[in-house]
């Protein structure tokens, strides 16, 4: 098999995945945590959304094509990634100090103040998720592989962790625990 057809099957199944996986478990989420709980997940995760793009600030576009041409020479690909690396550390840089200041700003943030930290996790994994290097390289195995097996654990994930409705985080309760106990 040639490497386009390659390529194309791989794509095909990464997009296929990429609906698969949520209707796995958005029934099961949506009968959990109810329609309030899912409007305020939505709305969390649409804030950060924003964050995400100005963070990425085009990377996906501009990594890939700087990357695939030099993929070639090995000294070329190492500077090109170099720069883009640094790059992409700037804008996550500035979106996550933008982020945290409108957490402790902004009242409607402040409210799910919790499920903004998770964004910022999100935002932090997203910086160190490099795809656009491997599609540069035009290595969709790796990334079909590897985003099949982040979908895996998020689908077990959420039948393990997604129990009730109410959101009950781990530092909050290490701090109603300390309040109590000193």
């Amino acid at each position: 098999m040639s490497q386009i057809k390659r390529n194309i099957f791989y794509s095909g199944i990464l997009t296929t995945a990429n609906y698969i996986f949520p209707l796995l478990t958005y029934p099961y989420v949506s009968r959990v945590l109810g329609v309030a709980n899912i409007g305020v997940c939505s709305f969390v995760d649409s804030i950060i959304n924003y964050f995400l793009i100005l963070s990425m600030l085009g990377m996906n576009v501009v990594g890939i094509r700087e990357i695939a041409k030099c993929k070639d020479d090995k000294a070329k690909l190492q500077q090109a990634f170099s720069q883009l690396f640094s790059i992409n550390t700037i804008t996550t840089t500035v979106a996550l100090i933008i982020l945290l200041i409108a957490m402790h700003t902004v009242p409607k943030l402040q409210e799910n103040y919790h499920l903004m930290w998770i964004g910022v996790l999100k935002l932090v994994a997203n910086f160190l998720l490099i795809e656009w290097f491997f599609k540069g390289l035009e290595d969709f195995k790796y990334v079909k592989n590897r985003t099949i097996a982040v979908r895996f654990l998020y689908v077990i994930s959420v039948f393990l962790f997604v129990k009730e409705a109410e959101f009950k985080l781990i530092m909050h309760d290490i701090k109603n625990i300390q309040d109590v106990t000193f």
